[in-house]
């Protein structure tokens, strides 16, 4: 299936290419250099340099470059603030969806909606509005999402049935999901029976507990912790209801090696990772997703993942930027983002189209279950002002140190308040 789509992906760019009268041989003149920085190469280091590859293939007049990636989110956004300083920034950078805002309050990311409007507009190109607004910060659209994300249970299947459970009637709430865990827990060989990932991606996973009770980190402009709500508490006490019944001390990276060698019955995390885990789980156990439990009536999952965004440099290179961005989000950067990953692409012609992706969702139920949350995603949020880093650190400890069982929900609650609202900006009217 993989090859067969490459071979078409192929013939398509020829045609785009003839039809557009873009060159597809090497011009004479020196190209334009356009550096990129990504982050998390766990994910994205493959489909990253194929995409720079196959873009340059067709626009040999522009030349990318891939800086070394940072680890994670939080990283690459401390490496923009240090280009600052040492005149060093890249011309586009992939950053959570959380980080636009911080970003935009520096002047650090162009306004996309010009260089959109110059090609036919959003719509025009194949975004979704509701996917554009991921990258809004007021009036205007300063990212483009690269890779979507919803939160998701990952399910050994094998090890669901062996602990006697029906996978057709699997459990709906978090409590269910403990129970199961531990009977997974005491299936011969000793397997983990479940893993929160509360660790990846600052405190994204923390926020879907919260906004799937109806909750909220922060007030929408940023300013205003709201964490401290019932829907808030719940969140911490749920994580607390992890460790206390028996959930393993690891890390994410951890649990996906567990999960993949079949010995940890569930994961909840990222869609980021559901196409590898299909393909190590063929022939060893049987896989499954599994839609996010305990979504009250109007609760919301969070949308996570990647965002292009283009910074401030020449007009020359501004445009080259551009083009690049375009691509990296169009129908083929899409493809092969979906394919290489299992994130959701954010352009629908990519999703719509028989030789690109439509097929492939049709043979590949297990990244439909992310697909099917669309209807109630909510951003990621994102603080306001100079701390908003500090903040995501700040927020992780405290819910590590509820997650490993090092203190109690309701003791984090009020130190974790008390530490963030001082650090948000005191006059919000200021602040997008």
């Amino acid at each position: 299936m993989y090859n067969r789509i490459v071979g078409r992906l192929r013939m398509i760019a020829t045609s785009i290419a003839l039809l557009t009268g873009v060159a597809i041989q090497p011009v004479n003149a020196a190209p334009v250099t356009v550096s990129v920085l990504y982050a998390v190469p766990a994910n994205f280091s493959d489909v990253q340099k194929e995409i720079a590859t196959r873009f340059m293939a067709e626009h040999p007049e522009i030349k990318i470059e891939l800086r070394t990636p940072a680890k994670d989110y939080e990283e690459g956004v401390e490496q923009l603030l240090r280009g600052v300083l040492s005149k060093d920034l890249p011309d586009v950078a992939f950053v959570g969806l959380n980080q636009v805002r911080l970003l935009e309050d520096r002047n650090l990311a162009l306004a996309l909606d010009g260089f959109a409007n110059s090609d036919g507009g959003f719509q025009q190109l194949g975004y979704n509005q509701s996917m554009v607004d991921l990258g809004r910060v007021s009036a205007n659209i300063f990212a483009l999402p690269f890779a979507v994300s919803t939160p998701i249970l990952y399910v050994n299947e094998d090890l669901v049935r062996a602990a006697g459970a029906d996978i057709d009637q699997f459990p709906k709430t978090w409590g269910g999901i403990n129970d199961l865990a531990t009977k997974i827990s005491r299936l011969p060989g000793k397997p983990d029976g479940f893993f929160f990932q509360w660790d990846a991606s600052g405190n994204w996973l923390y926020q879907a507990l919260v906004n799937s009770h109806g909750g909220n980190l922060v007030s929408p402009n940023g300013c205003e912790a709201e964490f401290d709500s019932a829907a808030g508490l719940w969140g911490l006490q749920t994580l607390q209801s992890f460790h206390e019944a028996g959930m393993p001390n690891l890390n994410w990276s951890q649990s996906r090696q567990a999960f993949d060698a079949g010995k940890l019955g569930i994961v909840a995390g990222s869609t980021s990772y559901v196409a590898t885990a299909a393909k190590l789980a063929q022939g060893r156990y049987r896989f499954r997703t599994m839609p996010w439990p305990d979504v009250v009536n109007g609760g919301k999952v969070p949308a996570g993942g990647t965002s292009a965004v283009i910074l401030p440099s020449s007009a020359e290179k501004e445009q080259a930027a551009w083009e690049y961005v375009k691509y990296a989000t169009g129908p083929i950067g899409q493809t092969l983002m979906a394919q290489y990953t299992g994130y959701m692409p954010s352009n629908e012609k990519a999703i719509n189209d028989p030789n690109l992706l439509k097929t492939y969702y049709e043979n590949h139920p297990e990244l439909l279950t992310s697909v099917k949350q669309l209807q109630f995603v909510s951003p990621w949020e994102s603080w306001a002002g100079a701390n908003g880093l500090k903040i995501i650190d700040i927020m992780k400890a405290q819910v590590e140190a509820v997650a490993t069982g090092r203190t109690t929900a309701s003791a984090a609650m009020p130190a974790m308040k008390a530490e963030v609202q001082p650090l948000l900006p005191s006059n919000c009217a200021t602040v997008n």
